[in-house]
């Protein structure tokens, strides 16, 4: 949710964020409709996705980003891509990708993917990410340190998208991770 908060620039220290809430206006935010959830943060799939559910605090404030690398690290090998068609208004592409999100955030697990003045949490539209698999492991490499110096804008592995709308189909299960989701209620039917 830090990453939310500098969207919309909220303090996430505790006296400022305690004074925010008393003092705070209230703002509008887009929601994502993903499958039959809502989300306003990120829906996101592949490499890395669990990093910044298992990185503790203790660790990111140790070594900053670079705890996401440290604990990132363990799941190298775990890293698959998945063949998926993405299909926007204007584009309509098939790839293997290893990482895709769709978020109302310039960043994302604390690694800044958009520039601010892009992002806006109620413009109707949410900044979409996806990597694709490198083809060799000095792909990988690339890829690291594109994601590490902020490069990642002018590389080959890298897909941008800002949307209203996005359909993304697979022949195979992809698992997500939906941050802030919001479930509908089902109506009850009456007899």
């Amino acid at each position: 949710m830090n990453d939310f908060a500098k969207t919309i620039k909220l303090s996430t220290k505790k006296t400022f964020l305690a004074r925010n809430i008393d003092e705070g206006t209230i703002i509008s935010s887009d929601i994502g409709k993903f499958n039959n959830s809502y989300f306003n943060y990120v829906a996101a799939f592949g490499a890395f996705t669990p990093v910044s559910y298992v990185t503790t605090q203790k660790l990111k404030r140790k070594f900053g980003k670079l705890a996401y690398f440290i604990v990132g690290i363990k799941y190298l090998n775990k890293i698959r891509g998945y063949t998926i068609t993405i299909e926007t208004n204007e584009n309509k592409v098939t790839d293997e990708f290893i990482f895709g999100s769709i978020s109302n955030s310039k960043s994302i697990g604390g690694f800044e993917w958009f520039k601010r003045s892009g992002v806006k949490i109620n413009d109707g539209e949410f900044e979409m990410l996806f990597i694709r698999k490198p083809n060799s492991f000095w792909g990988y490499i690339k890829t690291v340190f594109a994601i590490l110096f902020k490069q990642h804008s002018k590389k080959k592995y890298f897909e941008y998208y800002q949307t209203d709308k996005i359909k993304i189909k697979s022949s195979t299960n992809i698992p997500w991770t939906v941050d802030r989701r919001i479930r509908r209620k089902k109506k009850r039917s009456r007899n």
